[in-house]
């Protein structure tokens, strides 16, 4: 048994944290928190004394690219995302260093992360591993891409190198409306459904894709052509993103709808209607610069939120309080409780964990977070 002590800490987001307080560890769980005078009467083990700064739960990154690490400085900046992805398409994408893959790990156990929704399609073994060895728990998400064998689920073969417990965290995800046959987004959405997992999905993430799913011109358009990714006679559905979603049934209280900036206010109506969670980037969406999420209009209206660093490729570190103090600084920001349940409770609840996750509660990972010096912490 282990003890935490620190001047301040948030035992559950939305309740007042508890000055002076305690957290007692033992075989991986919390098994006692609160006023430090309390939790710690009669204990006996080591207590680490934190100091003067404000612990909160372990932190969830609900969208992250580790495989694509070894990308780092690797990509244009600044440029729309059709530039953006046409200076990715020209690394090495398979080629993923172990050195790589650890440091971002390093990076997110620094800011006190117990918890991903990883985006993979050809590392997922070596991710799950250096996750395990991390002692980083959430979800595998394999994303499926292309418009060949429409709705066959072709794993890749690596997964069978993982053993039964990291497959009990696999997921099947889809890459995004443009770049993968709906069929196959559909039976990537039903597995979930089967297996009761969560679906996650990039939607609506920058102008080009708008534009290519209205009218299937483009530069985009012509780029995925080029690459072989869209074929020449796909036709498109003539509507937003959001909408050609909703039509193929992948939008309901599973689905994790990453990036969601191009929206108008019908398209954040049925995101709501659905039950649908948003997984915020604001970061990488800067970055790429394909505009701003309308977080305030989601929270509004009652669409559970997130937040992710995205990956390496499109994103300067995995912080996600890093991620947080680009909303805080905000005018009207979404305040420090607030924008904690987003990286926290939500995504807690969206893998089904909240037993696990979320909280400084008995029975809760022995894992906690440190609100770094410069992050905004308000009332």
């Amino acid at each position: 048994m282990r003890a935490i002590r620190a001047r301040e800490i948030v035992i559950h987001p939305r309740r007042p944290p508890v000055d002076d307080g305690a957290v007692v560890f033992d075989a991986g769980r919390v098994v006692a928190s609160g006023p430090a005078g309390v939790v710690l009467r009669g204990f006996s083990g080591p207590v680490e004394d934190l100091g003067p700064v404000t612990v909160t739960p372990g932190l969830i990154n609900a969208h992250v690219h580790l495989e694509l690490s070894h990308v780092a400085g690797g990509t244009v900046r600044g440029q729309g995302f059709t530039a953006w992805l046409r200076s990715l398409i020209g690394n090495s994408l398979g080629k993923l260093s172990q050195l790589a893959l650890d440091k971002a790990i390093a990076q997110m156990q620094a800011c006190g992360t117990v918890a991903v929704i990883d985006i993979t399609s050809r590392n997922t073994a070596r991710v799950a591993a250096a996750l395990e060895a991390a002692n980083i728990g959430g979800l595998l998400a394999v994303e499926f891409f292309g418009f060949a064998d429409a709705g066959a689920l072709r794993w890749p073969v690596d997964l069978d190198a993982l053993p039964d417990p990291a497959r009990q965290r696999v997921a099947a995800a889809g890459h995004a409306l443009y770049s993968t046959h709906p069929e196959t987004l559909r039976a990537a959405h039903q597995w979930c459904a089967r297996h009761g997992r969560p679906f996650s999905l990039h939607l609506a993430e920058h102008p080009d894709e708008t534009e290519q799913m209205l009218t299937g011109k483009g530069e985009f358009a012509r780029l995925l052509r080029k690459a072989g990714v869209l074929p020449e006679d796909w036709t498109a559905p003539g509507c937003r993103p959001v909408a050609y979603a909703d039509r193929l049934g992948l939008l309901d209280r599973s689905t994790l709808a990453v990036h969601c900036v191009q929206l108008d206010p019908g398209d954040i109506d049925t995101l709501a209607a659905r039950g649908c969670t948003v997984c915020l980037c604001p970061r990488s969406n800067e970055y790429i610069a394909v505009g701003r999420a309308p977080w305030r209009r989601l929270d509004r209206a009652g669409v559970p939120l997130c937040l992710g660093t995205d990956g390496l490729s499109s994103n300067q570190d995995l912080s996600l309080w890093n991620e947080a103090a680009a909303l805080l600084r905000e005018a009207d920001g979404p305040g420090f409780f607030r924008a904690l349940e987003w990286m926290t409770l939500n995504p807690a609840r969206l893998l089904g964990a909240e037993q696990l996750y979320g909280t400084l509660e008995p029975g809760a990972v022995a894992g906690y977070s440190i609100v770094p010096d410069g992050a905004i912490r308000a009332a």
